[in-house]
């Protein structure tokens, strides 16, 4: 009897045990989940979704939210800069060229530096609060190749660059043939978009 409950212990165990590596092996990982988000994406766009064919997607590189960070602090410093030698340039009117200096137009520029030290701020403000996080994936970037009639019928090699949001939907942001418009900053960062709105 004691063999008998035994036995069935164990085989109660190793089909629990396959029931669940089974399931686990059954969840997508990311290149699959883009690959379908891809496809959705693209079929609808597609002169003949029936002839699709999935050539190849290859990950090419991943944006951080810590670029973003340093991307957007990089433009408000330059704004800053720029600024700074234009009141220069415009304060040597005063001396040189009196007619031309105008005092409203140093003052805009003044507050336009304040404005942008102060999001600045915010910004370094907001990546102390993000801690270990800023660190994480803000967007994927792929190339997505594939075959398809084009409107004349004929079949041809198409390659795109996907870009994707991240863990755990990797949504499609943006698909283009176009390397000028592949996005520098896809998702900037969390708390970002709020706090520009509020500040401009």
């Amino acid at each position: 009897m004691k063999k008998t409950t035994l036995k069935t212990l164990i085989g109660l165990f190793t089909l629990t045990t396959l029931a669940l590596t089974s399931c686990s092996e059954k969840k997508p990982n990311r290149d699959e989940i883009v690959r379908k988000n891809a496809e959705e994406y693209l079929k609808e766009k597609m002169n003949d979704p029936k002839s699709y064919e999935f050539v190849k997607l290859e990950l090419i590189d991943s944006v951080l939210y810590s670029d973003n960070i340093k991307y957007r602090k990089e433009n408000f410093n330059k704004n800053i800069e720029d600024n700074k030698d234009e009141i220069k340039r415009k304060e040597e009117y005063k001396i040189e060229i009196p007619s031309m200096y105008d005092e409203r137009e140093i003052e805009e520029l003044k507050a336009d530096i304040a404005k942008n030290e102060k999001i600045i701020a915010k910004i370094d403000s907001l990546e102390t609060k993000l801690g270990t996080k800023k660190n994480q994936v803000a967007s994927y970037t792929y190339v997505f190749s594939f075959r398809g009639n084009n409107a004349l019928g004929a079949k041809i090699l198409n390659e795109y660059i996907l870009q994707t949001n991240p863990s755990p939907d990797f949504k499609i942001i943006n698909m283009t043939d176009d390397k000028d418009k592949v996005f520098l900053n896809p998702n900037d960062f969390p708390g970002y978009r709020e706090m520009i709105a509020k500040n401009l």
